[in-house]
């Protein structure tokens, strides 16, 4: 018994033994097997950590590029220039992408509009180019749905709206190396961005502010006249001219400003020291050393009538500034083909307002009736106090030996005024010293009609011109507000100056009559301040020889001419109506 247990104990022995030797040779093809899948799963990961990387700076990269294409188009975009923005963008991205490097901004953006849209009107255009392995694509406008972020829905604070807008794409789409053992040939990344074109408010104040957009001569100086805008001394007055022409219309060797005749010149000051004056023009090329048609002539800078070298004008300088002040409404019709933003401030339309409350036709509430009193046909010396309707059908004439004096009040003209001789003197002695605190901002959103002071009072004219060919013209701390009309003051120098408080502060005179009947006579004693806005005199012409004097006024006007061989010197206070810039803000 104990024998066979033995041999039965030594047979398990062997076959453990046997199972002891054959064991590995049997792991061994699972072991094989097992090494090749691993180092298949580590190629695998190899292929996804290199490709994928690569993918990955590519994504960075094209997103970089986005960025800064969408960056460059901002301000032409904020300028409400959306095919110059496109080119912007495309000429940025075509030196930072090599493949894009030979791809024409002008070809590409060919079908972008030339100005901008209103609200979220305009049809979208997405032009797209495939160079080598990079696509760009540049949107405009930019709808709401397309910038829509499930993360973070509805609209953010700075989206503005879609004709604001303009995206940029640009995509890679490049061979793998390694990822190919997994059946992946390509990886596509796309870098997206999109810009808000806007404007801010400047802190240049331009003595002389031409609108016109594209045609030739803005400002014409002639006669031997001499034309200095900003002041030297201890208190300096930095001056700046501003012509927003691009000269597209100009022919021949016409320029957007011009300095011609024996004598003549066109100065800003200061011209040495840290701050300089400087007359900017947007018909300038970028980078220009020296002047050249449409701009300017180099004759002009060479000989000394143009001081210093004008400067490219990156934006325009539109006439927007001057309706968010006084009308501030959240659009605006276009102003000779160029697209004028929205309002970008929270004052009240004051303009409107007031030409609602006073109406078209009537007797004003508040208001004294004119012909109930005295003749249209003025005589004498006539002095009158409080608010006044000058209901007059053939317009208010003075001439000689006649004196009529508005002490204090407004004043609502149906029709013209004519002067030959005589004087028109306006409140000269307002018995309320301030306005009360409801016609003054923020209370007020509807100027006071019946309310003015010895700072403010305001005249409107309803219909007709000032046409005066003799005698004087004082105004006093008023804004002289013309419905449809223009201005002639060919006379002795005028004095006028600006409310210096109220819905119209700072505003001297405003038409948007399309005339070239709009002058002024100069020389000395004449006193001017603040602003005198005529975007459609073509021109506005200054005459008169000798020395004007230094006037604290600032003129914005579609064009300007000055001739007689007087000396003007304008130096405007920096509360005046500033420049706006433009520039781009990434929204997404």
């Amino acid at each position: 018994m104990q024998r066979a247990l033995r041999k039965v104990l030594s047979l398990r022995n062997i076959g453990a033994i046997r199972d002891l030797r054959t064991k590995p040779r049997q792991e061994r093809g699972v072991a094989l097997v097992m090494i090749a899948l691993m180092v298949t799963a580590l190629m695998g990961v190899a292929a996804i950590v290199i490709d994928l990387g690569i993918a990955r700076t590519q994504a960075v990269s094209s997103q970089s590029n986005a960025d800064f294409a969408a960056l460059a188009g901002g301000q032409s975009l904020g300028s409400s220039l959306p095919r110059k923005a496109c080119e912007d963008a495309v000429r940025n991205a075509s030196s930072n992408v090599p493949d894009l490097a030979s791809l024409s901004p002008t070809t590409f953006c060919s079908t972008m509009p030339a100005a901008a849209c209103s609200g979220s009107s305009g049809s979208t255009v997405s032009p797209s180019s495939t160079l080598g392995k990079t696509t760009l694509q540049i949107i405009y406008p930019v709808q709401d749905v397309d910038i829509a972020d499930p993360k973070a829905p509805g609209a953010w604070a700075n989206d503005g709206t879609p004709c604001q807008r303009m995206k940029v794409k640009i995509s890679n789409n490049s061979s793998t190396t390694f990822a190919r053992i997994l059946g992946i040939t390509s990886l596509s990344v796309t870098g997206s961005a999109t810009v808000r074109g806007t404007l801010i408010a400047g802190v240049d104040v331009p003595a002389l502010w031409l609108l016109d957009p594209t045609g030739c001569t803005p400002l014409n100086v002639t006669g031997g006249s001499k034309v200095t805008v900003g002041l030297t001394g201890s208190t300096p007055i930095v001056g700046l001219i501003a012509a927003d022409s691009d000269g597209s219309t100009c022919s021949s060797n016409a320029t957007t400003v011009s300095a011609s005749g024996a004598g003549t010149t066109v100065q800003a000051v200061p011209t040495s020291g840290t701050t300089l004056g400087a007359i900017k023009l947007h018909a300038m090329l970028p980078g220009a050393t020296t002047c050249s048609a449409p701009a300017c002539s180099q004759a002009d800078v060479t000989d000394g009538r143009l001081s210093p070298l004008p400067v490219r004008s990156n934006s325009r300088a539109t006439r927007a500034p001057v309706d968010w002040r006084y009308d501030c409404k959240s659009t605006y019709p276009n102003y000779n083909g160029i697209t004028i933003s929205g309002c970008i401030t929270a004052l009240p339309p004051y303009l409107s307002n007031l030409r609602t409350a006073i109406g078209a036709s009537g007797q004003p509430s508040g208001f004294s009736k004119w012909s109930s009193t005295y003749s249209c046909n003025a005589a004498g010396t006539i002095t009158v106090s409080g608010n006044w309707w000058i209901d007059c059908n053939g317009g208010l004439s003075i001439g000689n030996g006649t004196s009529v004096t508005f002490s204090g009040g407004n004043v609502v003209f149906d029709k013209a005024l004519k002067m030959t001789g005589g004087s028109l003197s306006i409140n000269t002695a307002n018995p309320s010293a301030e306005l009360p605190s409801s016609c003054v901002a923020p209370a007020v959103s509807t100027p006071c009609l019946s309310t003015s002071s010895a700072k403010a009072a305001w005249i409107y004219i309803r219909s007709g011109e000032w046409v005066i060919t003799g005698g004087v013209l004082s105004i006093n701390r008023a804004a002289v507000i013309m419905n449809s009309g223009y201005l002639q003051v060919n006379s002795s120098p005028p004095t006028w100056s600006e409310p210096t408080e109220g819905p119209f502060s700072g505003l001297s005179y405003w038409s948007e009559l399309s005339s070239s009947k709009f002058s002024m006579a100069g020389g000395a004693g004449v006193t001017l301040s603040s602003v005198f806005f005529t975007p459609e005199a073509r021109p506005f012409s200054l005459s008169g020889g000798g020395t004007w004097g230094q006037q604290s006024a600032q003129f914005i006007t579609h064009s300007m001419s000055v001739s007689g061989g007087g000396n003007l010197t304008v130096a405007p206070a920096a509360s005046y109506v500033a420049l706006v810039s433009a520039k781009g803000l990434l929204i997404r």
